[in-house]
């Protein structure tokens, strides 16, 4: 049997979303092998929709200080006989699960020093190392070139973008459970808090669902506690709005999203799962932020303002409700991509 290999993801729900195109390019390079992830509680029930994965081993975000915690899950790890382990995440913390456990490549950038218990550095690692400002590889990049040991992709290459699919099981029933009719249309919001700067202003967010509404659509509010707020001030305006952020479990988040017809989103986690699951997703990001920050999914909608000068990086204010109506209505004639699983 071919010994399995170790990924070590980021915590956040984004960033462990954009560590898939790794795990693509991994399972590409060695064939056969099977990839097992380790990632946060909040992040890890995402792996079983995500292509390739066999296993998922949980570790918390933030550990105490103690050995106890690593020195138990390391000992787990050893049963398992892994290959290499790739860091995809910079924490020392984490780096030394795989030291404890004897996994004989530990692969990543030192980015906090770990020379020694990093034993492989990827071709190039001394150019991240010391790279800064907003033009620095972007993070699927950097997860993807640790894959690839640092190696540039061949001309024509296209890294490959993050994937996740919800069976039509699992979709059907989520739809009876909470009594969704699959043939009325679905506009999902997803707002963050409005307080963010990442946010779109809360007076046109309820403008274009009472837009939908009155067109008979249902509109979906999707997040957690730091949307709740959002969603309670948009179901003032629109009581038929339905409320998802109190839902406990991230996998039906991703029902949600994946039941809807069009996903309206800002900059956060829930916008690269809407990307990755494939489906109609409209974006609203500041100006000249979605190349640094937003899924690579090609079917995503981004609308940003335009650069203002001198060279100020606008808020999403600069995006209009007509703009963004339009894309709505532009991302529905579209076809839904078809996840292979």
């Amino acid at each position: 049997m071919l010994r399995p290999i170790l990924v070590f993801c980021l915590p956040a729900i984004g960033d462990f979303i954009r560590c898939h195109s790794a795990i693509q390019v991994l399972a590409e390079r060695f064939p056969g092998h099977p990839i097992d992830v380790a990632t946060s509680p909040l992040a890890a029930p995402l792996a079983r929709l995500m292509p390739h994965i066999r296993k998922t081993w949980l570790v918390e975000k933030h550990w105490k200080p103690g050995l106890k915690e690593r020195a138990g899950l390391a000992r787990e790890l050893r049963k398992e006989n892994y290959q290499a382990a790739y860091m995809l995440t910079s924490s020392t913390k984490a780096a030394l699960v795989p030291w404890l456990a004897g996994i004989p490549e530990r692969i990543g950038y030192p980015r906090e020093f770990q020379f020694g218990i990093i034993n492989r550095l990827p071709t190039g690692w001394l150019k991240s190392f010391v790279a800064f400002g907003p033009r620095k590889t972007r993070l699927f990049e950097q997860v993807c070139a640790i894959a690839m040991l640092g190696e540039k992709p061949a001309d024509g290459m296209q890294l490959p973008a993050p994937k996740m699919t919800v069976s039509a099981e699992e979709l059907s029933d989520w739809r009876a459970r909470q009594g969704i009719d699959p043939a009325r249309p679905a506009l999902a919001l997803y707002t963050s808090a409005f307080t963010n700067f990442r946010s779109w202003p809360a007076e046109r967010f309820i403008s274009v669902a009472k837009d939908h509404a009155r067109r008979g659509w249902s509109v979906w509010l999707i997040g957690g506690p730091r949307e709740r707020e959002a969603a309670a001030q948009i179901r003032a305006a629109l009581p038929e709005a339905i409320d998802f952020t109190s839902t406990p479990d991230i996998t039906d988040a991703m029902c949600q999203i994946a039941a809807s017809t069009v996903f309206l989103g800002v900059d956060g986690g829930l916008c690269h799962a809407a990307a990755a699951l494939g489906g109609p997703c409209v974006l609203i990001f500041g100006s000249n932020r979605s190349y640094e920050t937003g899924p690579v999914n090609d079917h995503v909608r981004y609308l940003e303002p335009p650069i203002s000068t001198p060279s100020w990086v606008q808020d999403t204010r600069g995006v209009s409700e007509e703009r963004v109506l339009a894309a709505l209505a532009d991302a529905v004639t579209q076809p839904r991509l078809r996840q292979e699983p």
